[in-house]
């Protein structure tokens, strides 16, 4: 009975909690029916598309090498692994910090009391004494689950930042496939302007000679030389594209500059092999997502500080206790046959009584924070769904224009044969054959380009998607 009373009166003594507020609400994940196809089957995809290594999908070694690289070496992704183990070193204090403690101590210390005090025949003398503790025990008694919510909220960050460590490797990795597909990209095109300005530099040692043998106008050659120049500059151009583009993919990779001149480039390497597109798509896609999940973490983790908040309101309780020797006079810590021996043990209480509104603004802090969170993770969720609903529109687009295009370079390949025999049967000049090889130059630039773009449409779906993240959370994990 009078245990309930002692409670009765430790609950009346404490701060007034305020009433809890509306809270900000975590938008649902429905499916987008209208814009993207969903339907309730797509789970079954999610398990298969896109993988983890998503990039072994494109069949080319040099790309493996690049992003294996870049995730060993790269200096973004060695800090965003120090951030991890950071929050993982804080998860482990909470965690120990719910067990109790047991320490040692000791005092030496030279003391005077005063003779106006209450010491009695001590008053006015010196003593040189100890305190000797060599077990202190402490143990918090977690009453209002506050150690447990501190626990919870730690661990909440921890898997956020493991989330955020994912989506860093996601972001590194589709940086050096963008770059490496460019790359091969844009070697391709160096041959092709090239043969395009060794074509136009014919055409225009053609005209030259018919306006020199006076058989036309000046005209032609101005053209021609025109046209010579701008493939020139373009050469240069996608020259010197070729040596930004490696120096970004050295870069991204965590190595020197000098490097670059390492990566390869082989003649399979633009004919990488299509993905696979989903057949069905919905949001539950993304739960694949990392930046998704660490929001949603985050937000786990904001609504345990909220609790840690509320239960500052109550009483603390602690057990602490200790044994040892205490003496005024340090001859007589040993020598007394045990009358210097003190122990105790008992709990201690807490009452926040009157806190100057400490408490109050605290709790609001903290659920402003929370609020701060959901709108933060309800902003990431629609910029997500906006994104793979973007990437499906260009991965579409790309894959009908790559497909016309291969009609049309088919078409002027025909035209070229053609053309060919036209000349070798001596029914046109040699200026009709050069424009039609010309052509069929610019349509196999117009494919590179175009095939590219499909490349990196599939691509962009694949980060739209998360990579084939898995949430592998450690939420429960710890003692």
């Amino acid at each position: 009975m009078r245990i309930g009373w002692l409670v009765l009166w430790l609950l009346s003594s404490c701060a007034w909690l305020p009433e809890d507020t509306k809270r900000a609400e975590l938008l649902a994940l429905s499916p987008l029916n209208q814009t993207l196809n969903g339907e309730s089957y797509a789970g079954k995809i999610i398990q298969s598309w896109p993988k983890t290594q998503w990039w072994r999908e494109f069949h080319n070694a040099e790309l493996n090498r690049l992003i294996e690289t870049a995730l060993k070496d790269s200096p973004s992704l060695h800090a965003a692994t120090a951030r991890l183990t950071q929050a993982q070193a804080v998860a482990d204090f909470q965690a120990a910090d719910m067990l109790p403690s047991i320490n040692a101590s000791a005092e030496f210390h030279q003391r005077r009391f005063s003779e106006t005090d209450f010491y009695g025949p001590n008053g006015g003398k010196t003593f040189t004494g100890a305190y000797i503790d060599p077990t202190v025990f402490r143990y918090h008694l977690d009453f209002w689950g506050k150690d447990k919510a501190k626990l919870d909220g730690a661990l909440g960050k921890e898997n956020a930042q493991a989330s955020e460590l994912a989506i860093t490797q996601l972001m590194l990795s589709t940086a050096i496939a963008r770059g490496y597909i460019e790359l091969c990209s844009v070697e391709e095109d160096v041959e092709l302007v090239h043969g395009l300005t060794q074509k136009a530099q014919e055409k225009l040692q053609l005209v030259t000679l018919r306006w020199q043998r006076g058989l036309s106008n000046q005209d032609p050659v101005y053209a021609s030389q025109q046209q010579v120049e701008t493939l020139r500059q373009q050469e240069t151009s996608v020259r010197s594209q070729v040596q930004l583009l490696r120096h970004r993919l050295a870069t991204l990779a965590g190595q020197q500059l000098d490097w670059a001149k390492t990566i390869r480039v082989s003649e399979e390497a633009h004919g990488v092999a299509y993905l696979p597109p989903p057949n069905v798509l919905s949001l539950g896609l993304l739960a694949h997502r990392p930046d998704v999940v660490a929001a949603l973490w985050r937000v786990e983790s904001a609504a345990k500080l909220i609790h840690v908040a509320k239960t500052n309101f109550y009483p603390d309780v602690n057990l602490v206790g200790f044994a040892g020797l205490r003496s005024l006079n340090l001859k007589d810590l040993f020598l007394s046959h045990g009358a210097s021996v003190a122990y105790g043990m008992g709990p201690t209480v807490t009452l926040p009584i009157f806190e100057g509104g400490r408490l109050d603004a605290e709790l609001k802090n903290q659920q402003a924070a929370y609020d701060a969170a959901v709108e933060d993770y309800n902003g990431t969720l629609l910029a997500a769904a906006q994104q793979v609903a973007d990437n499906l529109v260009q991965w579409r687009q790309s894959v009908e224009q790559d497909a016309t295009q291969e009609q049309a370079l088919a078409a002027a390949q025909a035209e070229l044969q053609l053309a060919s025999k036209r000349y070798d049967a001596g029914l046109s000049t040699r200026d009709g054959m050069i424009e039609t090889e010309l052509n069929l130059l610019q349509q196999k630039l117009t494919a590179s380009k175009l095939h590219t773009a499909h490349l990196l449409a599939s691509l962009g779906l694949i980060e739209a998607l998360g990579g084939g993240y898995e949430n592998n959370s450690t939420q429960g994990k710890k003692p």
